[in-house]
């Protein structure tokens, strides 16, 4: 029992490392995350009644993570496009404000070669970021 256990913990953890990656979004990864947790612990439920406890785990971590997932990229999505940040957005070029590295992990994210409207493809977490730092490095 406990190395099912453990092999559920193992499955669960990697399905979280699998979709967690650095290109998705702050709901994105939570989503996952918790889908991750609660699919492990329902699958485990069900597969105890059945004798198999870890191998329900690891299948409902499995789901849980994409499931979560799905959900928390349509929140970052939602967040993408909020129309009251899009007022302050047109103050500000976030080109200006983030490194090279930065705007290629944009690129990526987003799909795109070239992009004008930096705010569309940043999270509020991103461009938090950004402004804070560009902030730090004009008052300081």
């Amino acid at each position: 029992m406990k190395r099912q256990l453990w092999i559920a913990c193992g499955a669960g953890a990697l399905c979280v490392g699998l979709v967690g990656c650095a290109s998705s979004g702050y709901h994105e990864r939570r989503g996952a995350a918790a889908g991750a947790t609660a699919g492990a612990i329902i699958g485990g439920i069900i597969g105890h009644q059945s004798g198999e406890e870890g191998e329900g785990a690891a299948i409902g971590a499995a789901a849980g993570a994409m499931i979560g997932r799905e959900a928390g990229r349509a929140k970052d999505e939602a967040d993408y496009r909020t129309e009251s940040e899009r007022d302050v957005d047109r103050a500000v070029d976030y080109g200006d404000l983030m490194t090279d590295a930065e705007k290629e992990r944009v690129r990526a994210r987003a799909d795109k070669d070239i992009i004008v409207d930096w705010s569309a493809y940043l999270t509020p977490d991103e461009k938090r970021k950004l402004m804070d730092r560009a902030g730090s490095s004009v008052g300081g």
